[in-house]
């Protein structure tokens, strides 16, 4: 084959057929290679490599993974190319066109989610597969001698490399906005209030593509036995919970966790709307974006509800409208939101970061926070007030110590006044030290008289663990 004509084949066809792919994901929810490749390799990563990624790179993980599958996707097409060319000179169109229909296939399956369509997956492979010989038919008319005019070459040429500059953009500017929408997934503010407001509370989200946005004229909550609509959930009576919400990634010291008043209807009340089979032992969730999540139908409670509201106002599409489900005592992984479907099992069918390596259970562990002081502030020898924020979900808060001598003594808190009894407790200390430099601990004891472990572990697999501690200088 002359010259460079197999890699511009393999770099033309993978632009394109990723091109036709982003555009029939935002469209028509067709699944998305990139993102699909993404997730199977964060299956198989060691959790330690994942927890890493996440510390080094923030908020901006997933969307790097992201373009990165992107980039090396349309770099394996031309290599795959280029190496059929060499070794199958005379088919090596047809047997490109069937690698990938077989590799993207294989991705589509090992990574089929419940949002995922079996229509959806068959568009995707043609889409990935069509475009190798759409382009390489292309090719062989631009260097066709004689059998094509110049005028009708030169529109041939345009429109090929037009085509393939209009995919470069249209991918760009899809991870564009995979970016800006990681850069508005944000931690939350620090405990200033009670209640935190609704454009401080920390957002975190699974999706490499972009978190779905659902409109609630066509939305329907899908029970076995009927489909409610928006309406037909606001029409069931609804009760307010204030419930504090921590993210199992938490760090110690960490600003992923919110406290909000919540309302919505009763889980038992809408559960109570469809036939729950009698051998049911597990509520299985579906949300828009394929999340997946399972819990017992023996442990629920008049305080676990479906969630329509968040401090007053109709959830905002990062915090799950139309719907979201609140389970108290459990970090976020367990409150799914975009909620679609409701099925019952007899036997657990484990959710989407349970699948990923996550603790089952997501039990809130016992937390305590520092908030004030600042980390590293200097200050003026003598009074000093200190401030924060303890937290065990549903076993409560019965008592906050601080430490400044490296864990000898420990000085009890003052406990502010219990909010609620899913949501977390303020504390404050007031003492007097002289100049020096202090480094400050905090622990704290639920409502059962445990104490918080001193032993410092990491998010993975079921939240962190150990005091948090802030230096002081004093002069």
């Amino acid at each position: 084959m002359p010259g460079h004509r197999p890699l511009i084949t393999g770099i033309g066809a993978g632009v394109l057929a990723l091109g036709a792919d982003y555009l029939a994901h935002a469209l028509f929810a067709v699944p998305l290679l990139p993102e699909q490749a993404g997730f199977l390799l964060l299956k198989v990563l060691p959790l330690s490599t994942f927890e890493n990624m996440l510390k080094a790179l923030g908020v901006l993980a997933r969307p790097l993974l992201l373009l990165a599958a992107t980039v090396v996707i349309i770099a394996l097409y031309a290599a795959a190319t280029v190496l059929s060319a060499r070794l199958f000179p005379r088919v090596h169109v047809v047997a490109v066109t069937g690698l990938a229909a077989v590799v993207g296939a294989l991705v589509a399956i090992l990574a089929f989610s419940p949002g995922d369509s079996t229509i959806g997956v068959v568009v995707e492979v043609v889409l990935l597969a069509a475009t190798i010989p759409l382009v390489d038919r292309v090719l062989d008319g631009l260097a066709s001698a004689g059998t094509v005019n110049e005028d009708r070459r030169i529109l041939l040429r345009n429109l090929f490399y037009g085509a393939v500059g209009i995919a470069v953009l249209g991918i760009g500017y899809a991870n564009v906005r995979r970016f800006t929408t990681a850069l508005a997934m944000r931690e939350g503010s620090r405990a200033a209030s009670e209640v935190t407001d609704v454009n401080d509370f920390y957002v975190v989200s699974k999706n490499l593509g972009g978190d779905p946005v659902v409109d609630g004229s066509t939305w329907r909550l899908n029970l076995p036995t009927r489909s409610l609509t928006y309406e037909d959930l606001i029409a069931v009576p609804a009760q307010q919970l204030e419930l504090t919400l921590a993210c199992i990634s938490n760090d110690v010291g960490g600003t992923l966790i919110s406290n909000g008043l919540w309302k919505g209807p009763r889980v038992t009340d809408v559960l109570a709307l469809t036939t729950v089979p009698s051998e049911a032992v597990w509520m299985l969730m579906e949300s828009a974006d394929g999340y997946t999540e399972s819990f017992r139908l023996t442990e629920l409670t008049p305080d676990h509800i479906l969630a329509t509201h968040l401090n007053g106002a109709p959830l905002t599409p990062q915090h799950g409208f139309p719907a979201r489900f609140l389970f108290p005592g459990h970090y976020g992984m367990k409150q799914p939101k975009w909620v679609t479907r409701i099925r019952f099992s007899a036997s657990d069918q484990p959710g989407y970061w349970e699948n990923n390596g996550w603790d089952e259970r997501a039990i809130i562990k016992t937390m305590s926070r520092i908030d004030r002081p600042a980390d590293g502030t200097a200050v003026a020898a003598g009074s000093i007030q200190f401030g924060g924020i303890a937290f065990a979900g549903s076993r409560r808060i019965s008592g906050v110590e601080l430490s400044w001598d490296g864990g000898r003594t420990w000085q009890a808190a003052d406990l502010h006044a219990e909010f609620a009894a899913n949501a977390w407790r303020f504390w404050q200390l007031t003492t007097s030290l002289p100049a020096g430099h202090y480094t400050v601990s905090v622990r704290a004891r639920d409502g059962e008289g445990t104490l918080q472990t001193s032993k410092t572990t990491g998010t993975l697999p079921n939240g962190a663990d150990g005091y948090h501690s802030i230096a002081l200088d004093l002069a």
